[in-house]
């Protein structure tokens, strides 16, 4: 009996060495976030609407692009778009714009443009662009636009 406690004594630091994770990174693939981008407008015609968005991964350790696109809206939106999961250190920045919106030119009042980010199914964040918005167009500019953007860190609050 005595031989066996000694025997596993013995094998426990081997246990607990074989079982130590090399990585500095305690977090790295542990927070797993599934992120959609959900976006929604109407009587948009004529106003450029759109929305873009633009992903970093691993931003602490080793950046690389992550997911990307872009969609245009002619009358109406109502789309989903499903980016996939994200982890601790990963970034994302989304854009809903209306690209022919001046400071003549404005947006009727009954359009809308709304983009959501929903984190593992739950609303985290939202902007919209309405004809009732207040006037941030730059004159400068030749449209109207909003940006959110967030990172993993953020998403388990």
């Amino acid at each position: 009996m005595k031989l066996l406690f000694r025997v596993l004594l013995l094998l426990l630091p081997l246990f607990v060495l074989l079982g130590c994770d090399k990585d500095d990174d305690p977090l790295k693939d542990k927070l797993r976030f599934k992120v959609t981008l959900r976006v929604t407008g109407e009587n948009l015609a004529g106003l450029g609407a759109e929305m873009d968005y633009t992903s970093v991964r691993n931003t602490l350790t080793d950046p690389k692009p992550g997911p990307t696109g872009r969609d245009t809206y002619a009358l109406r939106a109502d789309g989903t778009y499903d980016l996939g999961e994200f982890g601790f250190y990963d970034q994302l920045a989304a854009t809903i714009a209306m690209r022919n919106v001046t400071c003549t030119a404005r947006p009727p009042a009954n359009s809308r443009l709304k983009l959501e980010i929903l984190v593992n199914g739950v609303l985290y964040d939202r902007v919209e662009l309405n004809g009732a918005s207040p006037g941030t167009i730059s004159c400068s500019q030749p449209y109207w636009l909003v940006t959110t953007s967030s990172d993993g860190d953020d998403w388990d609050d």
